[in-house]
């Protein structure tokens, strides 16, 4: 992450940060000099009394930056009496598996419309490889393995999600245009509900469909009726728990989104939706990518 691009980002932010410090700052010493004048302390040049304030001045950017770097920000941007939306910087997937958990949390993974579990980490070993260890979707498979769930297992759990919700496959893949994976192709929006570990409910959403070199695809539009489908399994399934959801449609999804447009896209139709909304909702942004993206854009 470069500080640099940081700052850039949150320029506005720090600016506003720093005129609080600054009005704290001169809360202070008005309330100082009530009880002590400059003479009580010998300070009685004006040069001095230049160089302090000019000090005191430095010290507020100084501190203003350093909260926006390091510190992690949380912003609520709706609220209701039945609900809240709030962006913050995090990591989905150590919140996800976090053992101090102590609260149920329903969180968002997109995936591949049939959703696939083999993660191709070795991509010499195979022509066409399926999840990118690098992508969400499988950081989270590998993360639900290294918590002692198998693979077989993983599969059985979306297959009886689905299963349940009466949901048939809208096409089948023909064995010669996929040779590894699933074949089943779910319509894009389907939500798989797995439970984890901790109190932490996964909610598979297929976003994206891999073409025949098993690319994932996905389109701003369909992003959008994506998020319109998990308002709506949210409603009827959520039972008021905190949804947790990351930024969806950059980099390997590729709907050709920034972060910055990723998080206007996904804040603006859940408050469009709000009444859909029975709990608190947040929007995470990987604390990684704060010189991409910042809580400040409204």
């Amino acid at each position: 992450m470069n500080k640099v691009n940081v700052i850039k980002q949150n320029l506005e932010f720090i600016g506003k940060t720093w005129m609080k410090c600054i009005g704290t700052f001169a809360s202070i010493l008005s309330l100082f000099f009530l009880f002590w004048t400059w003479d009580d302390i010998r300070i009685t040049s004006t040069q001095y009394k230049c160089v302090i304030i000019i000090l005191l001045c430095v010290l507020a950017l100084i501190l203003a930056i350093l909260w926006t770097c390091i510190f992690k920000r949380t912003k609520t941007i709706w609220e209701s009496p039945s609900g809240k939306i709030k962006v913050c910087y995090s990591d989905i997937m150590k919140d996800g598996f976090d053992k101090r958990n102590k609260e149920e949390k329903l969180f968002v993974i997109p995936v591949n419309s049939c959703f696939d579990t083999i993660v191709d980490e070795d991509i010499s070993t195979c022509s066409k490889p399926l999840v990118s260890p690098n992508s969400l979707h499988g950081r989270w498979i590998k993360k639900m393995v290294n918590k002692g769930f198998t693979i077989e297992e993983i599969d059985n759990k979306i297959h009886n999600c689905l299963e349940m919700q009466n949901l048939a496959p809208k096409s089948i893949i023909a064995d010669e245009d996929k040779e590894r994976g699933k074949r089943e192709v779910y319509e894009l929006g389907t939500v798989a509900m797995i439970r984890g570990n901790n109190n932490s409910t996964f909610l598979l959403l297929a976003i994206s469909e891999y073409d025949k070199d098993n690319i994932a695809h996905t389109s701003v539009d369909d992003l959008e009726m994506c998020i319109k489908s998990l308002l709506n399994f949210y409603d009827q399934h959520g039972q008021g728990h905190r949804l947790v959801i990351p930024l969806m449609g950059t980099n390997l999804s590729r709907a050709g989104l920034s972060h910055n447009d990723s998080l206007r896209v996904i804040t603006s139709l859940f408050q469009l939706y709000g009444d859909k909304i029975h709990g608190e909702v947040d929007v995470v942004i990987y604390k990684g990518d704060k010189d991409k993206v910042t809580l400040d854009i409204w």
